[in-house]
C-alpha cells in the first residue's frame, strides 16, 4: 500500500468562511469595493499593496474570507481574484511567509545549510528579516519575497517599483560580503518551472538581486499550487532576471 503524502500548505487568508463576490472599485490600496451574492456593495480589506492593474478589473470574481475581530474595520479580506482562464490569483501577501515557516519547519529545502532552529520576524542589528536558522556557525538570515504575476510558466515579481523589497536584498548582501550566509527566497503564488525579478519594473531590485549573488547569498525560487484552498508547497525552482 502506497503511503500517503500530506502536502505542505497553508489556508488562504488563515482560513475562514468564504464568499464570492464581484469586483467593483479600489479606492486605495487597502479598500475594495465588492458587490456580495445579494447584489448588497461592501467594503473588503486588500492585503496586496501592489498595483494590481492586471487582476483587479471591474466585473473579476473575488474570493472573499470573513476576518473576525472587533477592531477590524471590514468583515472581509479579499483574498483572491479569478484569472480569465479560471484560474486564482493571491491577494494574501503574508501566505508565503506562512509557507515557508511550515517549509523551513519540514526541513523540506535541501539547497539550504543546516539549521537546528527556527525565528521569525529578528532583528539583526537595525534591520529586520523574515527568518533567522540557527546554524552550525553563523546564524543565517534569510527573506522571503512573493511572485504573484504568472506569464507563461514564469512567476515574475514585483508589479510596481519596491525600494524596500531593494534595501531588503541590499542588506542581505551586506551580509553575505562581511562571510555570513544570507538567503533569498521568492515564492511563486502558482505552479512555475522558474520565478524572476523582473528589471523592467524595478531594475534597482534587478540590480541588487545581482550583487547579492555576486556576495554569496543564496538565491531560490519556489513553486507553490495556489487556488482558493490555500498555498500548496512543490518544489524550488530557478530564480533568475527578467528582461524581456
Amino acid at each position: 500500500m502506497e503511503e500517503t503524502i500530506t502536502p505542505i500548505g497553508v489556508p488562504l487568508a488563515g482560513g475562514g468562511l468564504q464568499c464570492l463576490a464581484t469586483f467593483v472599485d479600489r479606492p486605495n490600496r487597502f479598500v475594495a469595493v465588492v458587490q456580495l451574492p445579494d447584489g448588497g456593495i461592501t467594503n473588503a480589506h486588500i492585503a496586496d499593496r501592489g498595483r494590481l492593474i492586471e487582476t483587479l478589473t471591474p466585473g473579476v470574481t473575488i474570493c472573499l474570507v470573513a476576518r473576525d475581530g472587533e477592531k477590524r474595520a471590514t468583515q472581509w479580506q479579499a483574498a483572491a481574484a479569478q484569472r480569465p482562464d479560471g484560474s486564482w490569483a493571491s491577494l494574501d501577501t503574508l501566505l508565503p511567509n506562512r509557507l515557508m515557516k511550515l517549509v523551513l519547519t519540514q526541513h523540506a529545502i535541501p539547497e539550504l545549510p543546516p539549521y537546528s532552529a527556527i525565528r521569525a520576524e529578528v532583528t539583526v542589528g537595525t534591520s529586520r528579516f523574515d527568518f533567522v536558522l540557527a546554524g552550525t556557525d553563523r546564524p543565517i538570515l534569510l527573506e522571503v519575497k512573493s511572485a504573484g504575476r504568472l506569464l507563461a510558466d514564469s512567476a515574475l515579481v514585483p508589479d510596481a517599483p519596491s525600494a524596500r523589497a531593494a534595501r531588503h536584498v541590499q542588506e542581505l548582501a551586506h551580509h553575505g560580503a562581511q562571510g555570513g550566509t544570507a538567503v533569498l527566497i521568492v515564492v511563486a503564488q502558482g505552479s512555475v518551472k522558474r520565478v524572476a525579478i523582473d528589471a523592467t519594473i524595478d531594475p534597482t531590485l534587478a540590480h541588487s538581486v545581482e550583487t547579492a549573488v555576486t556576495a554569496g547569498v543564496i538565491v531560490l525560487g519556489v513553486s507553490a499550487q495556489f487556488d482558493r484552498n490555500g498555498l500548496y508547497f512543490e518544489r524550488t525552482v530557478p530564480c533568475d532576471i527578467y528582461r524581456a
